[in-house]
């Protein structure tokens, strides 16, 4: 006697596959998108800051002349900052400077990913200007200027701390989180800061990788 599978019950099989699939597969694909930031995130931290380190090796203390910098019109010197301090000490598929824009200074690595990077304006209080990073883990689709917790993240290069640190890292678990979970894009300076308080990973109920 012939054993086998009737029509109706392969169908069925195959039913059942394809609705565990439809429910499992959207868990698989969030996991995947958030094990590739963390390891994007925390792999730039230690190139950008490993580059630091060798530069302060070979020439002594960075300086950054951060005395009453505009937001609009520092391409050319941070382009040649980073490229006397930085770049010359990582590997880079593209960069773009002053040629292109009056702002921004743009990296791009060879995994997919990159930064733009400008002198926010002047702190009033003390005249002196931040250096922020804008690391996108898709630099192709990288925005200038931007942060939202989906692929762009903010960085700081410190002067005081001779490194890159993710923005606004000295405050608390739950302030990091009421800026990085506001619907607000403008306001999640502190997603980068969140996610390197926990180790690199992103928190289970973080809300913008999913």
């Amino acid at each position: 006697m012939k054993l086998g599978f009737t029509m109706s019950e392969v169908l069925i099989t195959i039913g059942i596959i394809g609705i565990i699939a439809a429910m499992t597969l959207p868990s698989v694909i969030t996991k995947y998108k958030r094990k590739t930031a963390e390891t994007k995130l925390a792999k730039f931290y230690s190139v950008i800051n490993q580059a630091v380190r060798m530069s302060i090796a070979e020439h002594g203390e960075i300086i950054i002349d951060n005395e009453n910098k505009s937001d609009t019109a520092n391409a050319e010197y941070i382009e040649q900052w980073y490229k006397e301090n930085i770049t010359k000490y990582i590997k880079t598929i593209n960069e773009e400077g002053a040629d292109k824009n009056n702002a921004y200074y743009k990296v791009a690595f060879i995994d997919g990913s990159g930064f733009n990077s400008y002198m926010g304006a002047s702190n009033t209080a003390n005249g002196k200007s931040n250096l922020y990073i804008f690391y996108c883990l898709n630099y192709k689709t990288c925005k200038l200027g931007h942060y939202e917790g989906e692929n762009q993240f903010l960085f700081t290069y410190s002067p005081e701390k001779q490194s890159v640190v993710p923005t606004f890292s000295n405050l608390t678990i739950e302030k990091l989180k009421q800026q990085c979970y506001s619907e607000n894009e403008g306001s999640r300076h502190g997603c980068t800061a969140l996610i390197q308080a926990n180790g690199w990973r992103i928190p289970e109920d973080y809300p913008w990788i999913r």
